[in-house]
């Protein structure tokens, strides 16, 4: 077997030795394998320079997925908000043609008046305070006490003719203010439903996009992980025992079990990630900085956010209780609150998020880019 393998090896040389000195094939130098990746695609620079390259990459990609799924919010709060406005023009509509129906029935009723003392009027002479209404008086008192009672008769009559005037205008008022609700209703409704159509859209194209957009993260974050492992080790050797941290300066943010990660999630976007304890479980500051936050959020009970020095926030939610004022600065590492239940919350946990450039990116990435996994 092995002479066969030599003459056919040899036999087959030949043979492309003669093709090619007969120049009808042409061999490459070297095996495809073996050749060299192309400039462009060659890492360069020093290991720094490599690690801001990857980092770039990976913030491009985690900003992209961050605004596909921030089109959705958007989209949501506009179905939202004119969901709100059609249910208040709706009640506004109901309000304002009652407030017809009422000026309505005020109109009915002073023009009855109205109608009751023209006749008196005319039964009187033409006016109710027509001279007339003295004749027949049989003493001065008796024309004095018909004196006084035309007075008080010409007053009401000059007051029921200002009331149906204010009901005609106040009936007239209502009516248009009811038709004008009638109309907002019909394109708040119409407006709710195009921003429902967009919101579901939008969900639908963060769904899809996910999956794909998380591989390509933790792919660059691996990669942005590798080139921080190859620079020269800070470990100065104390022997601390404290949490550890990173050589990109981060620690994990609390212990626990991961229980849910960033994304698309119950026709929602889930803009953290959960890492569940008991209720205690020490929170640290994944880096350091400055506490920008730290008291009551809507949908976290009690939060503390920190500001660091590149300008990117991380996000401490469901917390049971701040350890840390506005304006303290914290190492990384550093317990700045406890874990708790607060909040829209199903279980003690911790809420966390990372703000990057104005986008709510996904934690994961970010932490293993900086070597640390959970």
């Amino acid at each position: 077997m092995g002479a066969r393998r030599k003459l056919t090896r040899a036999t087959t040389a030949a043979v492309l030795t003669a093709l090619t000195a007969a120049g009808t094939v042409s061999l490459p130098s070297a095996s495809p394998l073996a050749a060299p990746l192309p400039a462009a695609q060659q890492p360069s620079g020093s290991i720094d320079d490599q690690i801001a390259a990857a980092d770039a990459e990976l913030k491009a990609a985690q900003a992209k997925l961050a605004k596909t799924f921030a089109a959705f919010t958007d989209a949501e709060q506009r179905h939202r908000q004119a969901s709100a406005a059609a249910k208040a023009a709706a009640e506004k509509v109901t309000r304002t043609r009652a407030e017809a129906e009422a000026a309505a029935t005020k109109e009915r009723s002073m023009r009855s008046r109205f109608d009751e003392f023209a006749v008196a009027s005319y039964s009187q002479g033409s006016t109710v305070s027509s001279v007339s209404g003295y004749l027949g008086s049989d003493s001065p008192k008796d024309l004095l006490d018909r004196a006084a009672m035309m007075d008080v008769i010409a007053g009401e009559y000059v007051d029921v003719l200002d009331g149906t005037r204010r009901a005609t205008d106040r009936k007239a008022a209502a009516d248009r203010d009811a038709r004008a609700a009638l109309d907002q209703a019909v394109r708040d409704r119409d407006a709710a439903g195009k921003a429902k159509t967009d919101a579901q859209r939008a969900y639908q194209r963060a769904v899809g996009e996910q999956d794909a957009a998380k591989a390509e993260m933790a792919r660059l974050a691996d990669r942005r992980a590798s080139l921080a492992a190859a620079q020269p080790s800070t470990d100065t050797g104390s022997g601390s025992t404290g949490p550890v941290v990173s050589a990109g300066g981060v620690v994990r943010p609390a212990e626990g079990t991961l229980t849910s990660t960033y994304g698309a999630r119950w026709g929602t976007i889930h803009y953290g990630i959960d890492i569940a304890n008991s209720i205690g479980t020490p929170i640290l500051s994944a880096m350091s900085g400055e506490v920008i936050d730290s008291g009551p959020a809507s949908g976290f009970g009690l939060w503390v956010r920190v500001q660091h020095a590149d300008g990117l926030i991380t996000v401490y939610g469901h917390i049971n209780e701040s350890l840390v004022s506005v304006g303290q600065q914290v190492a990384a590492g550093e317990q700045i609150a406890t874990m708790g239940n607060r909040g829209q919350s199903t279980g003690p946990h911790l809420h966390f998020e990372v703000h990057q450039d104005g986008n709510k990116i996904d934690p994961l990435p970010w932490l293993s880019s900086h070597g640390v996994n959970l």
